[in-house]
């Protein structure tokens, strides 16, 4: 089960909880303190204070200040593109 830690308010975790949704992929949302200094658990667990940060089994996705591309390219290529199972457009190459 994928585990991310977010906050509601944080703009970085909401395009990775959507995008979550549109690949309709459970995962256990743990929300964390707004302090950095407290979020105990999200440093025990990924080494880092930032969010969003992800958990995937043996894959640890650490957050970075004010950046998700790391977290968003890999649910993408885990669980393939949202837009992955849309028929090909007429004439283009597949």
């Amino acid at each position: 089960m994928l585990v991310l830690f977010q906050r509601e308010t944080c703009p970085d975790c909401k395009p990775v909880r959507e995008l979550l949704t549109r690949l309709q992929v459970s995962y256990l949302n743990i929300n964390v303190p707004k302090p950095r200094d407290e979020r105990h658990e999200l440093i025990r667990a990924t080494g880092s204070k930032f969010i969003p940060a992800l958990i995937d089994g043996d894959t640890v996705i650490p957050g970075k200040l004010r950046e998700n591309a790391d977290l968003i390219a890999y649910l993408e290529k885990r669980f393939g593109a949202p837009d992955s199972d849309a028929p090909a457009e007429p004439g283009s190459a597949t």
